[in-house]
């Protein structure tokens, strides 16, 4: 960026050259004289804006230096952010300070650059001032973050005008902050999902574990913020006055396999609603709720390529899942039958497996779900169709609808054939209805 006319400056250059030229047309020195001056000054002042003191160059700010800012000469900035990780329809509060370091007042113009899919909530992103000789101030706003990604504020506009309001110099300070907007998660109460066979994974010391199970475990002494349902009330009137709890078996599950379609077909519908945003937030549900279990969790994304997770348990894995959730991307058109045929010999037979995918545009469903059930894999299929988006968004008329409606119903009735736990996921269906549909009860 460079130096740039301000109307006020382009309304002087054109009375300038219109006295000059009237000058020379009337042969009146001083009317050349006064316009020599006018551009004199013009050019002056111009020079002088061009050699301010804003600079434009920085660096990428990183979490250990944060505090320390970005020196621009005489102009610096420093920005805090409230989080670097947050859910969707969530809020971020940004504080940028602008600092000027010279000994004279400056007229600035500041912009904080947001992402353009971000709606600013409070405050503003945007300030004009004059900042005084070794003064500094400081932009607040609130940013929105409705839909899951990767993210960047930054950089910072600056536009420092003369003393006259002629012209103004542009620059950047290139100072950014990153921040990861996951999915957002919806509280399962129960997935009724169970393996086949159970196994013995990482993070549990044998499949009978207490947890929120059916089958009785083990008593033991009743602790603060224990359910009074789970009181054993005859085992408590043999203990001698102990309170005395029932505690259920964890229901164990080998592994969980999460099948994720992010072909660009997912993306058919509004930005807020389609396929993708459905189902990379029912698979971040899902993820915290059997990590929750201490289950085992991978996760597989398809769509121009195939990426996984492997399956591992915890807490770390969850943010692992969620980041990787937060990256989808719809591309490509990559088969579901790729993706089991590479996936099925790397799973234990038995274990659960919930795809979620709107099943358009792939002839490889019915192969690919035949061959999980007869290698008796549990398949689940949550399938948020985009027949639905597009007919809410009046891009598909009633006519079209209906004929693509049943080609899709006929193809779930062949899944829920094959053995497959299938559910039709429509828009403002919450997960737990979808769920439990899927499952039969």
């Amino acid at each position: 960026m460079g130096v740039a006319w301000s109307r006020k400056s382009a309304m002087f250059a054109a009375l300038a050259i219109a006295l000059y030229l009237l000058g020379l047309v009337l042969r009146n020195t001083q009317l050349v004289t006064v316009a020599v001056v006018l551009l004199s000054f013009l050019t002056w002042a111009a020079f002088r804006t061009s050699h301010a003191d804003v600079a434009s160059s920085g660096r990428r700010m990183d979490d250990a230096d944060s505090d320390e800012g970005i020196q621009l000469h005489t102009i610096s900035a420093l920005r805090r952010v409230s989080s670097v990780r947050i859910f969707e329809d969530g809020e971020i509060d940004v504080t940028l300070r602008i600092q000027n370091r010279s000994n004279l007042s400056k007229v600035l113009e500041v912009r904080d650059r947001v992402p353009e899919v971000m709606r600013i909530k409070k405050g503003a992103n945007y300030v004009l001032m004059e900042l005084g000789p070794q003064r500094e101030t400081e932009i607040s706003y609130t940013i929105e973050t409705p839909l899951r990604g990767f993210y960047t504020i930054g950089p910072v506009c600056i536009r420092a005008q003369d003393a006259f309001g002629l012209f103004h110099n542009e620059r950047e300070i290139h100072l950014y902050d990153d921040f990861l907007v996951f999915p957002k998660m919806e509280d399962i109460k129960d997935a009724m999902i169970k393996s086949r066979v159970p196994k013995i994974f990482t993070g549990a010391v044998n499949i009978r574990n207490p947890g929120e199970g059916s089958n009785f475990y083990n008593l033991r002494e009743y602790v603060p913020g224990d359910p009074m349902k789970k009181v054993n009330w005859n085992a408590t009137a043999r203990s001698a006055g102990k309170m005395m709890v029932n505690e259920f078996e964890r229901d164990a599950v080998s592994d969980i396999i999460l099948i994720v379609d992010s072909r660009s077909v997912a993306e058919t519908g509004p930005v807020s609603r389609n396929s993708l945003v459905f189902s990379t937030r029912a698979a971040a549900s899902l993820s915290q709720y059997f990590l929750s279990r201490r289950d085992s969790v991978g996760l597989v994304t398809y769509g121009d390529e195939i990426v996984s997770v492997d399956r591992d348990t915890g807490k770390k894995q969850l943010y692992v899942l969620l980041t990787k959730l937060a990256g989808a991307m719809a591309k490509g058109n990559t088969p579901l039958k790729v993706v089991t045929d590479r996936i099925m010999p790397h799973i234990n037979r038995g274990s659960p497996v919930i795809i979620m995918s709107p099943l358009e545009d792939d002839p490889t469903v019915v192969n690919a779900v035949r061959d999980l059930r007869s290698r008796n894999f549990d398949v689940t299929i949550l399938s948020p169709s985009s027949l639905e988006f597009e007919f809410d968004a009046r891009r598909l008329d009633r006519t079209g609808y209906e004929v693509l409606k049943t080609e899709r119903d006929i193809l779930l009735s062949e899944l829920r054939g094959l053995g497959a736990n299938v559910m039709d996921w429509e828009p403002d269906m919450l997960l737990n209805t979808a769920l439990t549909g899927a499952r039969g009860f």
